[in-house]
């Protein structure tokens, strides 16, 4: 199976891990500056810890897709996040991107964004 736009928003919403097999050795999770754990994630197994570190703050978590932008050499997913915070119960219904880029059939770059905006801006597009 090759990574694609909807296998891996598939397994991270459904299954909340993507399978390594679809992870490039040198795959890297990006979590914007104003994110509670900044900074870039490397490799396969902390790819998935990153995606285990999001879960534990939400106690049901899901996203909306609203528009897929194909970008070459990957896919901008726009939406909408929702869901139940864990520590306080919260409800928060927020605009969400995430730019996915692929080689080989491979994750190689998973980059997300608090806004539509930005992420349009991150991939040379605007509103």
């Amino acid at each position: 199976m090759a990574a694609s736009i909807d296998v891996v928003l598939d397994q991270l919403f459904n299954g909340r891990r993507i399978d390594p097999e679809l992870l490039a050795d040198d795959v890297e999770w990006v979590n914007p500056p104003d994110a509670v754990e900044p900074g870039t994630r490397r490799g396969a197994d902390e790819f998935n810890r990153a995606i285990a570190k999001v879960f534990e703050t939400w106690d049901d978590v899901h996203f909306d897709t609203e528009r897929v932008v194909e970008t070459g050499d990957g896919a901008l997913a726009l939406g909408m996040m929702s869901g139940h915070l864990h520590a306080s119960g919260m409800e928060v219904t927020a605009p969400h991107g995430q730019w996915w880029t692929f080689r080989d059939g491979r994750v190689v770059r998973m980059e997300w964004f608090n806004s539509h905006r930005k992420a349009l801006e991150a991939v040379g597009l605007s509103e």
